[in-house]
């Protein structure tokens, strides 16, 4: 999932950065990240302010969780359902709009923090959010030079048997970058070779400077996968993507992956699903035929999750739309095969999972035209060199794009149910006010509100992926 342009403006590079980092007010090369308050910055000067987080200040744990930690008795990964501190979001200037939006919806209902890559990029998302009227005197910013705008890969939380927040360090793949550079030039060493590149440890390393910043425990884990691709229940269940965990984890067979994930904090079960969306694939891929997308190879949060500590919400497709594209045809056997795994499974403590459908909406496509000159910082543009030999893409070909559009892609945010709309892109409103109905049963006593996502649904992202939550602290 990339931070991929919108409207003109080009993604920010992901390559290797350099900043200055300052500890106490001066420079400090050995630390890679620091806190600031979110005081007004002065346009010509780039000056931060050190956060103290008084409100963080009573969570300090050792930086290394073990197996004689405080942190691993009684600790838990914490689900998107419990309750909520606080909503991490990122800044990119390609989705300032979306960021705009997500800020002015979730700030009424719980506090906002972000994690932004510099001191100008602090700077930008303030005056984002003052043009919306918003009062940023008390948003904290996070400054690494790594800083990712789809937060929710960045760090998965949870918390200890005294109920004080902790991180959870997975290994990073760049959304297992070196898999597809493999996969895309099999027949030439060379160009896969010249694709692949491993991250440096500034990245790899964002969820443990995380932690350090905010004063919180890490649990270091060797599996690899990014936020959106772990869904759990938050009393020891997990659903995991065969696809996507045995993909990120190349090497390791599903029973090993299993023993890793149930020495995660609190983990007491895995329930395997066999696939994600298609049009969901691994960075830009053929779908099938013609169609193409941009994904992240099978992130849950794009087909299941869990509503309650049994209930579990499944991406549906709709039987007249199964007829009449190809790609919601394999969605439809896809998720019937999730279906049929989910429904045959238990959670944690031996009860049936209720499984509640949740209508897709509609396929939402553009034609593409492959060129040489692409400039593939922008998700409309896309050249042939993205495809393996053997599909004989040519430069000048048209292929159709698909966006990761789904409704389990949603936020919530204590009383908030945010969801997508898809109703400006072809899906019939009736569609839309069902899933909003079922969202309201499933989640009584959360007001459900919509926003335009489709900007990040071309790059395989979405509002959950665009979020973070930190879960409420006690004792």
């Amino acid at each position: 999932m990339q931070s991929s342009s919108e409207g003109n403006v080009p993604l920010v590079s992901s390559g290797k950065l350099r900043a200055r980092l300052f500890v106490h007010g001066r420079r400090d090369t050995a630390c890679m990240i620091h806190c600031v308050l979110a005081e007004p910055p002065q346009p010509t000067r780039r000056q931060t302010l050190r956060w103290a987080g008084a409100a963080l200040a009573g969570l300090a744990l050792p930086l290394r969780a073990n197996a004689d930690s405080v942190v691993l008795q009684g600790a838990r990964l914490t689900a998107d359902f419990d309750p909520v501190a606080a909503i991490w979001l990122g800044y990119d200037p390609g989705h300032a709009t979306f960021t705009s939006d997500l800020a002015r919806i979730l700030m009424p209902y719980l506090p906002i923090k972000m994690l932004v890559r510099d001191a100008d990029a602090q700077t930008r998302a303030m005056l984002l959010l003052r043009s919306q009227g918003l009062d940023t005197s008390q948003v904290p910013f996070v400054l690494d030079p790594r800083a990712p705008f789809f937060v929710r890969d960045g760090a998965v939380f949870g918390v200890d048997g005294k109920e004080k927040p902790f991180i959870v360090d997975f290994q990073w793949t760049h959304y297992g970058w070196t898999n597809w550079c493999h996969r895309t030039f099999a027949g030439s060493g060379a160009q896969a070779r010249a694709c692949a590149r491993t991250d440096d440890l500034e990245s790899g390393g964002l969820d443990q400077r995380l932690a350090s910043a905010l004063g919180l425990a890490y649990f270091s884990t060797p599996l690899a996968i990014e936020g959106g691709g772990v869904e759990v229940n938050g009393r020891g269940l997990i659903i995991a993507n065969a696809a996507l965990w045995c993909e990120r984890n190349r090497g390791q067979s599903r029973a090993a992956i299993e023993k890793l994930l149930l020495a995660l904090p609190g983990m007491r079960k895995v329930v395997w699903v066999p696939y994600g969306l298609a049009q969901d694939p691994l960075h830009r891929a053929t779908i099938t035929g013609s169609y193409v997308g941009w994904g992240t190879g099978g992130h849950s949060d794009e087909f299941v999750r869990f509503a309650d500590e049994n209930t579990v919400l499944l991406a549906w497709v709709d039987e007249v739309d199964a007829r009449s594209h190809p790609v919601a045809r394999l969605n439809q056997q896809r998720m019937m095969a999730n279906f049929a795994a989910l429904s045959s499974s238990t959670d944690q403590r031996g009860r049936p999972l209720r499984v509640v459908k949740v209508p897709l909406p509609r396929i939402v496509e553009r034609a593409v035209v492959l060129s040489a000159d692409a400039d593939t910082a922008y998700s409309n543009e896309w050249t042939a060199a993205s495809f393996p030999p053997g599909e004989r893409r040519r430069e000048g070909d048209t292929v159709m794009q698909l966006a990761t559009t789904s409704y389990l892609n949603h936020v919530l945010a204590n009383e908030l149910v945010l969801l997508p709309t898809y109703a400006a892109y072809g899906t019939p409103p009736a569609r839309q006010d069902e899933v909003r109905k079922i969202y309201e049963s499933v989640l009584p006593g959360r007001t459900v509100q919509f926003i335009d996502a489709m900007a990040a649904n071309w790059v395989g992202g979405g509002a959950h992926c665009a979020t973070l939550t930190e879960p409420v602290a006690r004792g």
